[in-house]
């Protein structure tokens, strides 16, 4: 083999991994692209996050505002779901107190 017909073949050869490399591109650009969407939200949340980290006194009124609205819109299913969240509390404490207790013996 002739060392012109050396660099042809390399030549063709390097155009197929080029095309190649281009082709797994588009398809990695597609199969990211529901993930890049989804950080827009991840990154709004950890923003959010920030913003009211540095605030308490927001963070705070961003949950009691509409807890105290919801409280007068619904009094009723406030006090249920109030009853219910309770409810899950004391489950829970009981399941921790006999795990404890089963590893201490």
């Amino acid at each position: 083999m002739t060392d012109a017909e050396c660099r042809l073949l390399l030549a063709a050869r390097r155009e197929l991994l080029v095309q190649r490399a281009a082709q797994q591109r588009v398809q990695l650009a597609q199969s990211i692209e529901p993930l890049a969407r989804a950080s827009i939200w991840v990154d709004r949340g950890l923003a959010l996050r920030r913003a009211l980290g540095d605030r308490p006194g927001l963070a705070l009124g961003s949950v009691l505002v509409p807890s105290i609205a919801l409280a007068l819109w619904k009094p009723r299913g406030v006090l249920r779901a109030i009853a219910a969240a309770m409810a899950l509390w004391r489950g829970v404490r009981s399941v921790q107190r006999v795990w404890s207790a089963a590893r201490i013996s």
